[in-house]
């Protein structure tokens, strides 16, 4: 940390939505904090992402990407806890799913 930051100071001016409900309810802990890394991608990938963001929205497209593929993750993390505990979803079950994805 340098002399002139405080200690609850954002690095590079930017907080996350903190707070926000994970699948199943339950808070997720985000740092107000944004960390500096580096990352290699391929550099189709990066010319399709700043074609659509732009340089300066780049971090703030992977931040989203990163955040959206952790849900999912913890979402198939609930679906495999149920299905070890209570076997495979019926296929009524999963027309039920699908109904109410769909807002029926």
């Amino acid at each position: 940390m340098s002399k002139t930051q405080q200690p609850d100071a954002q690095p590079h001016g930017r907080s996350r939505r903190a707070g926000r409900p994970a699948p199943g309810g339950a808070p997720r802990e985000h740092s107000d904090r944004t960390v500096k890394k580096s990352v290699t991608l391929r550099e189709s990938v990066v010319a399709e992402i700043e074609a659509r963001t732009g340089a300066r929205g780049f971090s703030q497209f992977l931040d989203a990407a990163a955040e959206r593929h952790l849900a999912l993750l913890m979402a198939q993390e609930i679906v495999d806890d149920h299905t070890a505990r209570h076997g495979e979803f019926t296929e009524d079950e999963r027309a039920e799913a699908e109904a109410a994805w769909h807002g029926e």
